[in-house]
């Protein structure tokens, strides 16, 4: 039996997603219905046309906004800056191979309504827009583990824009010559090397480092 007809949009756009990636705009709204619990109908009750579905599923809407910031403003002067790291990349890491493969599809089917430059110019705007702040919330970050003696003085937007890019890229080689699918495991060591050459170059300097945690640890008594 169908599932009834208020099923979360998010549903429909979860399977139209799946669907979408695997067979590209030769899908069928028929099977997207059949396989998301809905009728036909409801599809085009709510996205007036397939071409509106697939804009909608392969958006990159995320909780981002939220997400990351709270990550780390719990971190900070909290835990360990190179754990942190590693959390915060591995987070990165598996969106972006959730991401590429959607944004791929995307620049390979433009909107109908706008010509290719139009559309390039809007969406590229939009993550770049997403990116840039997401550069600067990692920098803040790193600016706030310095001020408390944490992590050594550096020009803090250039660490977190090689430490966002190279998660990028690591994602990407995985989307281009593994298919979209890398092991969990595999993909935190990943994370942990790339932090491990970070930080080689961010690590407090000893003396600071000793004096920090000794006014942390008064601080607390």
């Amino acid at each position: 039996m169908p599932r009834p007809v208020s099923i979360q949009d998010d549903v429909i756009l979860r399977v139209a997603r799946e669907i979408f990636l695997e067979k590209g705009l030769d899908a069928t709204t028929s099977e997207i219905a059949a396989k998301a619990g809905v009728s036909h109908g409801i599809i085009f009750k709510r996205f007036k046309t397939k071409q509106g579905l697939f804009q909608s599923a392969m958006r990159e809407d995320s909780d981002w906004g939220q997400t990351i910031p709270a990550l780390l403003n719990s971190s900070v002067g909290r835990k360990d800056v190179e754990a942190t790291l590693v959390e915060l990349g591995t987070l990165f890491a598996g969106k972006f191979l959730l991401i590429i493969p959607m944004l791929m599809m995307s620049w390979s089917n433009r909107q109908e309504d706008l010509s290719p430059t139009e559309a390039t110019a809007i969406t590229g705007k939009e993550r770049a827009t997403r990116a840039l702040q997401a550069v600067k919330t990692v920098a803040a970050y790193l600016q706030a583990e310095n001020r408390l003696g944490r992590i050594r003085d550096t020009d803090f937007e250039v660490v977190a824009q090689a430490f966002i890019g190279a998660l990028w890229h690591h994602a990407f080689l995985q989307v281009m010559l593994g298919g979209g699918k890398s092991e969990a495991n595999k993909q935190r060591r990943y994370v942990k090397r790339l932090v491990k050459a970070l930080w080689s170059g961010i690590a407090p300097h000893a003396k600071r480092a000793r004096t920090s945690e000794n006014e942390r640890e008064r601080a607390g008594t």
